[in-house]
């Protein structure tokens, strides 16, 4: 059974980590892909000057301080105690109230009264909730007429070219190989022979820590998920590009993350296929 996500992140541990991340750029230490993630944010914060912001799973609050020095009017909220807790500890070194951020559950908050903001954030918390389009519609609810919705997702895509254990389970659910006779499934697995098994190595991600989460397709949210909760989709932007498969991480680390540091461009066409995750900027309808 996988692990609901504000457990595992609700250590001092990765509290401290999820600090960190926005502080300085180290190639050694971690692929900066919060930190473009935050670009993207900030860009969009910047082109619709909204005048109440909400960041729904706030974590450790650095983006929330961020924006808050930019001048926005920002609260925020995380269901990790820990996480609420380290983020408060910053608010008070960065010399703003404690009171801007507290603990509710981004899923369906409780504290954010209906129609009483004008953006909601969601930067890497939607992807763990449990019943996504529930998730969205309470957002939703919460927005002012016109309201946006800003939040980040895992790029389904992706597992195109990963090349790795991703990559084989992407073509066996596409091509159905699960309704072929077993002879010819056989043969199909024997395509994938050379693709990389990511458990002999030691970089790991959130499914490796048995998290849940989920990934969705860029191509369809539209169709297939916002319109149908009442919302408009205004842009996809990608970001935590890929410059090589995600194997050679494991064998030139530095080098790898310089060189996907350098193709990282939002509105890549390429991100479809090569960036792991995208931020989609909606609106209320």
């Amino acid at each position: 059974m996988k692990i609901p996500s504000y457990k595992f992140f609700d250590t001092k541990e990765i509290s401290s980590d999820y600090t960190r991340m926005y502080k300085k750029i180290n190639f050694k230490e971690t692929y900066p892909a919060n930190i473009k993630r935050f670009e993207i944010f900030k860009s969009l914060l910047k082109r619709y000057r909204p005048k109440t912001i909400v960041d729904a799973g706030c974590g450790a609050g650095m983006p929330l301080i961020l924006i808050k020095k930019m001048g926005f009017n920002i609260i925020g909220y995380d269901k990790s105690k820990n996480m609420v807790e380290e983020a408060k500890t910053n608010l008070i070194k960065h010399k703003l109230s404690k009171n801007l951020i507290n603990v509710d559950d981004f899923e369906n908050a409780k504290h954010i009264k209906n129609n009483s903001v004008d953006c909601i954030l969601g930067m890497g918390a939607f992807l763990y909730s449990k019943k996504f389009n529930e998730t969205l519609k309470n957002q939703r609810k919460k927005l002012k007429k016109n309201g946006r919705l800003i939040f980040s997702l895992r790029n389904q895509l992706f597992d195109i070219a990963t090349l790795n254990d991703y990559s084989i389970k992407f073509y066996s659910n596409l091509y159905e190989v699960n309704k072929l006779k077993k002879s010819l499934k056989k043969k199909y697995l024997k395509l994938f022979q050379g693709y990389s098994n990511r458990k002999k190595f030691k970089l790991k991600n959130i499914d490796d820590h048995n998290v849940y989460s989920k990934t969705h397709n860029p191509l369809t949210i539209e169709n297939e998920i916002l319109s149908k909760v009442g919302l408009k989709c205004n842009g996809i932007y990608f970001y935590h590009f890929h410059a090589l498969p995600p194997v050679f991480e494991n064998i030139d680390k530095i080098n790898f993350r310089k060189q996907s540091f350098k193709i990282e461009k939002p509105n890549d066409w390429r991100g479809f296929f090569i960036a792991s995750g995208f931020v989609v900027d909606c609106q209320k309808i």
